[in-house]
């Protein structure tokens, strides 16, 4: 980014506030890091920098250095509209639970990993045919970028003041698994028996484990052609909203929209 007076820079709009009687500030994710900037007069009828600015959009943005206050905005370009996330509820709510994740999990730091990955997020959820499905493969990787890796392959519980490591392979036939955050990731049928009644453990089905394994390692093309049960989907959206809620220390609040939409 250039030291003069002008500068420019590539971003995703992440959030949007009204300022003023016409004024916006907006919210930029880009590569070199988050910035909070101001678009004047957006908001009036012939603006021609609105639709370049739009919730979701990936911009060019020209922006002027402010002696005071928020830097100005004063030409935007649009690189991608993702129209499917404004005019689509259910592809909506989920970008706004990425935006929140992104907004929340990284509020003093980007880079171009993360910039890539939220790139990526927002295209798929333009297209997916399974929205959900798409928001958690990219939430997981997110996780992953915040320094929350879950252990999904190997049991983090203990067995008498060890380690018990037992590799996961779970089989549609084998006892219930656990969900264990605070001891980072998943336990073995053996360990949940001994940690379930401990605060914060919850059980996890064989195939909500399968299905966690398959979407930390694989690619989304990959899970995407694959049929997932009613049953299975209901837990494993359960599943990972606790995961998260639980590295967040609250609720996503987008959360409620999606269990009222029936995202």
């Amino acid at each position: 980014m250039s030291q003069g007076r002008l500068y420019t820079l590539e971003g995703l709009v992440l959030r949007r506030r009204d300022h003023r009687e016409a004024d916006r500030l907006v919210t930029l994710l880009t590569a070199q890091g988050r910035f909070e900037l101001i678009a004047p007069g957006i908001r009036k009828p012939r603006s021609r920098k609105a639709g370049h600015l739009e919730l979701f959009c990936q911009t060019r943005v020209l922006v002027a250095r402010a002696r005071q206050g928020w830097d100005v905005i004063s030409q935007a370009e649009l690189i991608a509209a993702h129209l499917p996330l404004r005019e689509d509820f259910t592809r909506g709510t989920w970008a706004r639970y990425l935006a929140e994740l992104l907004l929340r999990f990284f509020p003093d730091e980007t880079d171009a990993a993360l910039y890539t990955l939220a790139l990526e997020g927002f295209s798929l959820l333009d297209q997916a045919t399974h929205p959900a499905r798409a928001a958690y493969w990219t939430a997981l990787r997110l996780l992953d970028l915040a320094g929350f890796r879950p252990e999904w392959h190997t049991c983090v519980g203990e067995e008498a003041g060890r380690p018990c490591q037992a590799p996961l392979r779970p089989r549609p036939e084998d006892a219930p698994y656990g969900l264990a955050p605070e001891h980072g990731g998943a336990l073995c049928p053996r360990c949940y028996q001994r940690y379930r009644l401990a605060q914060g453990v919850r059980e996890l089905s064989p195939s909500v484990l399968s299905w966690l394994q398959a979407l930390q390692r694989r690619p989304y093309a990959d899970l995407a052609v694959l049929t997932m049960s009613p049953t299975t989907a209901e837990g494993l959206q359960r599943s990972l909203d606790y995961l998260v809620s639980y590295y967040l220390e609250r609720r996503p609040l987008t959360l409620r929209m999606v269990e009222e939409g029936g995202a």
